[in-house]
């Protein structure tokens, strides 16, 4: 099973539609796609994302440059269960991740979440942070789709109950 992971797209669609298309026509056997995540900022790309390529779930956050954009709930946060792990989708802004992700990471573990997926730094991470109080949190970051350097995105894969994380660059 495969998650795709966006954030930042900024009007800059071409990696995120690529990447879509090139998972929904891949092999049965290279796993099916599940599911299409958003971080937030380019709310409006990901909503023609979602016209445009029906089939695989659509989760998305709004991020910091969404001004008054509404999305299913409006919200900046969603926790999404899938494949036998809860994620936590925000973009990161409101938890002031460009100053260091402990705060989210602690929020998501508050959540109860398996999986902390934010945007907002343009970066891309992947690491399991340990809470201020205990427990640890997967923390993944896709980096920005829309960058004019180094874009990216994040595969993640489900298989026998583990998580793997590729970030791709585009």
């Amino acid at each position: 099973m495969k998650i795709l992971v966006f954030s930042d797209s900024h009007n800059k669609t071409e990696l995120m539609e690529s990447a879509v298309c090139a998972n929904l026509n891949a092999p049965a056997s290279a796993g099916e796609l599940e599911a299409v995540f958003f971080l937030g900022d380019g709310i409006r790309d990901f909503d023609r994302l979602r016209e445009k390529f029906p089939g695989p779930r659509y989760a998305g956050v709004l991020g910091n440059c969404d001004g008054y954009a509404l999305l299913d709930d409006g919200s900046y946060e969603k926790l999404v269960d899938c494949g036998g792990f809860r994620f936590l989708l925000m973009h990161g802004h409101r938890h002031s991740v460009k100053s260091g992700i402990q705060r989210a990471a602690d929020y998501a573990i508050a959540k109860g979440a398996d999986v902390l997926l934010f945007g907002h730094t343009h970066e891309a991470f992947d690491s399991e942070i340990d809470g201020s109080a205990g427990g640890s949190v997967r923390c993944i970051n896709p980096g920005s789709v829309g960058s004019w350097y180094g874009a990216s995105f994040a595969l993640l894969e489900i298989r026998d109950g583990k998580l793997l994380c590729n970030i791709a660059q585009g």
